[in-house]
């Protein structure tokens, strides 16, 4: 095995093990969502952050020696599938972030005093101008 064939399996070796890291940090990330704990969602947010930069770095460096060879083919395909794991997580956590942010925008909403929106002749919702601020009666 030549030195630049090692390296890009060590490469991918790194970029494996961060992508299992990812996909544990977008567990943790659900997890703190689904229970509305914010510091565990701090926690593995900056988690990920850092993953990304890892991530980013270790693909510029394997793309920068070669494309893997028949011995890096297992382990560019275990990556290949961590990396999906990884995006259709995220793409979970992003839904139910969405649907977090709406229940708060709509506790506001009766916080304020609206009335739930409904839709005119024109298939708009109505404006509004009559909302009361929080803390008022």
């Amino acid at each position: 095995m030549s030195g630049d064939s090692q390296r890009i399996r060590a490469v991918l070796g790194e970029q494996i093990r961060c992508a299992e890291a990812m996909l544990d940090a977008l567990t943790r990330e659900s997890e703190a969502l689904a229970a509305g704990n914010h510091d565990s969602l701090v926690q593995a947010t900056d988690a990920k952050a850092a993953l990304v930069t890892a991530l980013e770095r270790l693909e510029a460096e394997r793309r920068d020696l070669a494309a893997p060879d028949a011995a890096g083919e297992t382990d560019w395909e275990r990556l290949r599938e961590l990396i999906a794991r990884c995006k259709a997580q995220n793409q979970k956590n992003g839904t139910l972030l969405k649907a977090r942010a709406d229940n708060v925008r709509t506790a506001l909403q009766a916080l304020r005093g609206a009335e739930p929106e409904l839709y005119g002749a024109t298939g708009r919702a109505p404006a509004r101008t009559d909302f009361r601020t929080l803390g008022t009666a």
